[in-house]
């Protein structure tokens, strides 16, 4: 990640160290996001109208974990944007589609069909191509 400052006590390679344990520590707090959000939207009846859905939201745990969450993936996201460009940073979010695949059929009991197996390999490869790039612009032949 060119992008990364290097850091008084360890230089570049601490730096990218310290990148990567973000971004998976990001990867890893959203997911546990989406899983909560999930098994909490599963147990919330909205059939009494939606004071009645806030007010039972607000009650249960798992909801408030949700949140809670949330908030710690934005502190992350914060972090990592200080040394990030936003254009290069963004798309990386897409392996979130990738990191709750797992638990959507294990937890969920999701279909995993052929279509949605090629739909997260693009994603990752898609990933993969922006963490690939330097940013450097390429020099005509």
């Amino acid at each position: 990640m060119a992008e990364i400052a290097h850091t008084k006590s360890g230089g570049p390679s601490r730096a990218l160290a310290t990148a990567i344990a973000g971004w998976l520590l990001f990867i890893a707090v959203e997911t546990a996001t989406q899983v909560a959000f999930k098994y909490a939207g599963a147990t919330l009846d909205d059939r009494a109208g939606l004071g009645h859905l806030v007010a039972h939201a607000l009650a249960t745990p798992v909801v408030l974990l949700g949140f809670a969450l949330y908030f710690c993936g934005f502190l992350i996201w914060m972090t990592i944007l200080k040394n990030v460009d936003l254009g290069r940073a963004f798309p990386m979010t897409g392996i979130i589609y990738v990191s709750t695949l797992t638990p959507a059929v294990v937890l969920f009991h999701e279909t995993l069909n052929p279509t949605r197996i090629v739909g997260v390999a693009v994603i990752a490869l898609g990933v993969a191509l922006l963490a690939s790039d330097t940013g450097e612009p390429r020099r005509a032949a």
